[in-house]
């Protein structure tokens, strides 16, 4: 089973989290990059950004992806917005784990990002496996490798 993780981060909380996950699981990791980086502002009102390169093309054979990706304003950011709504999205039979990262401790509106992004990825055929809301950090605060591997380590990976 190929799996992948399709990651977003701005302040690298989310990227050094992917990186953890990729090494337990032995995943590929595809960062989102974009033409010109998104703000909260896009992510408030659920635009997205242009992305570079072609991160479809990179996870058409997974049978498993992670999507991991901070909360801006309560909602997912325009690259992950731009990702899962391309017309090249298809999700046919994948399963899907959503992972956010927010600066809130309480996670209140990580359940309706995850319901959004979740949305799209039935309508293209995938399987949404499980959600998991973290506390990341501060927009552009980086909390440091330490606090993001206590916090991926509270979740058993390996049992997925």
């Amino acid at each position: 089973m190929k799996t992948v993780i399709v990651y977003y981060s701005l302040s690298n909380n989310t990227k050094a989290a992917a990186e953890l996950l990729s090494e337990k699981l032995h995943a590929d990791l595809i960062e989102l990059k974009e033409e010109k980086v998104g703000n909260v502002f896009q992510a408030f009102f659920r635009k997205k950004s242009t992305l570079l390169g072609s991160p479809w093309d990179a996870v058409e054979d997974a049978d498993r992806l992670y999507l991991m990706f901070p909360i801006w304003a309560s909602k997912s950011v325009p690259a992950m917005n731009a990702f899962v709504r391309d017309p090249k999205a298809d999700f046919q039979k994948k399963e899907v784990y959503i992972i956010t990262f927010q600066a809130s401790p309480d996670f209140k509106n990580s359940v309706k990002v995850h319901d959004y992004i979740g949305n799209f990825v039935r309508k293209s055929g995938g399987i949404v496996k499980e959600t998991y809301a973290m506390q990341g950090g501060n927009m552009n605060v980086f909390i440091g490798d330490e606090k993001i591997r206590e916090r991926m380590d509270k979740v058993r990976w390996d049992e997925l």
